[in-house]
């Protein structure tokens, strides 16, 4: 059997992706490609499957598909160096490998934690936001033993309390709004994090975790408070997301996804990404550097997700304009199939006033910079203005020259235990 091309490599597409024998959604008894479905194997990756198995079936639900799990050499089975030294080596902690199968085709998409996954990717394969966002903040979880002693928040801790992490963003906006508090590495699957957790001889009293993974694997009684933009703490790009990845030219899965993007809390949850993820992608950042967002639909009564007040932000500039070089940042990742003029410059009718936050923290937690803006979004193109605008306000601010402290000097990175 041939080896696997290297990811650098650019496959041919010959007989690489058989076209239907049917229509994705036919009804018809006549047999079907089988759509086969790459992951990594964890619980929750597995529950990220489950998750789009069932979207899938609301559009497709004839739809045949096989689950092909694998482990990731960086991510899943090195546990024990801290995720942003190995971010730093310049390879994806949780998707190269899943990559190659795709390249090889032997899947035919890949489900990821949308913020595992990086923003710039190979042209061989597209990435997009898929279906419904679930929570975006992040989750405390406490002890049992702190639990007990009716510990809840952060703040609730004394000082020298120990809080595990392994990311970057967490740490140094923890270090920010809570200067007191120790920051330690801590790696693992999400129960294997909280077993270490409920170890008191390991010394942790407090992890914080994407809450909706913790959610997705039935853990959430074990939440006891939230991270958000009162606490200061922005979550990750693209967090509370699913991402699904597959190969340029593939227009049978593109097809079959496309179906799904068609509602619109889904084109809303891909104009959400395409905004986080541009941002993201021209600060040169990635989950080795603290980047916070969050983004809300402003609506006319009652809240926008997870709680976020709706109605419009007094002060605010709304913008509705587009760039003067069409191809200023915009990329092919992060846009789902064209089901309506959603992936053009016209505005698609599920559009709406996007507003959007953004930090970027230091690693010691002494200096941020951040923005709020508000823009009408109803396309890709609409939503990368979005990003571009926000680059631009966060620059003026001073976010180039925290980042470019952090690159030109990795050692800080390190120094930083649990960042």
């Amino acid at each position: 059997m041939a080896a696997a091309p290297l990811a650098s490599e650019v496959l041919t597409p010959a007989n690489e992706d058989p076209l239907p024998l049917t229509s994705p959604t036919s009804t018809s008894n006549t047999p079907t490609r089988t759509l086969r479905i790459g992951t990594r194997s964890s619980a929750l990756a597995l529950a990220q499957v489950s998750l789009f198995t069932s979207l899938l079936s609301t559009t497709s639900p004839n739809l045949p598909t096989t689950v092909l799990p694998t482990h990731t050499n960086l991510g899943d089975i090195n546990k024990t160096t801290d995720l942003h030294t190995l971010a730093s080596s310049g390879k994806s902690l949780w998707t190269e490998d899943l990559e190659t199968e795709l390249r090889a085709g032997r899947v035919d998409v890949i489900v990821h934690s949308l913020k595992d996954v990086p923003t710039q990717i190979h042209p061989d394969f597209r990435v997009a936001a898929f279906g419904r966002r679930e929570e975006s903040r992040d989750a405390v979880v406490m002890s049992e033993a702190n639990v007990a002693r009716g510990w809840r928040t952060l703040g609730d801790l004394p000082e020298g309390g120990v809080v595990g992490t392994s990311s970057v963003r967490r740490a140094a906006m923890v270090r920010r709004s809570y200067p007191r508090l120790v920051i330690r590495d801590v790696r693992g699957n999400v129960p294997t994090r909280i077993r270490k957790l409920d170890e008191e001889a390991l010394g942790f009293d407090v992890l914080v975790l994407a809450g909706a993974g913790v959610q997705r694997l039935g853990m959430t009684q074990r939440i006891s408070s939230w991270l958000g933009r009162e606490e200061g703490v922005l979550h990750a790009v693209g967090q509370g997301a699913l991402g699904v990845e597959w190969r340029t030219g593939d227009e049978w899965v593109a097809e079959v996804l496309g179906a799904v993007g068609k509602v619109r809390e889904a084109k809303r949850v891909r104009w959400e990404s395409v905004v986080e993820r541009g941002l993201l992608r021209r600060l040169e950042g990635g989950c080795s550097v603290p980047v916070g967002v969050d983004c809300w639909w402003e609506e006319a009564k009652g809240q926008g997700r997870n709680g976020n007040p709706g109605g419009k932000v007094s002060g605010e500039k709304l913008e509705h304009v587009h760039s003067k070089d069409e191809n200023d940042g915009f990329e092919a990742d992060d846009a789902m199939p064209a089901v309506s003029t959603s992936t053009t410059g016209s505005s698609d009718s599920d559009g709406g006033v996007l507003t959007l936050c953004a930090m970027v923290v230091s690693l010691d937690g002494k200096e941020c910079v951040e923005a709020r803006r508000q823009a009408f979004v109803g396309s890709d193109r609409e939503a990368e203005d979005c990003a571009m605008g926000m680059y631009a306000e966060l620059v003026e601010k001073g976010a180039e020259r925290i980042l470019k402290a952090i690159t030109m000097n990795r050692g800080m990175i390190k120094e930083h235990d649990g960042a």
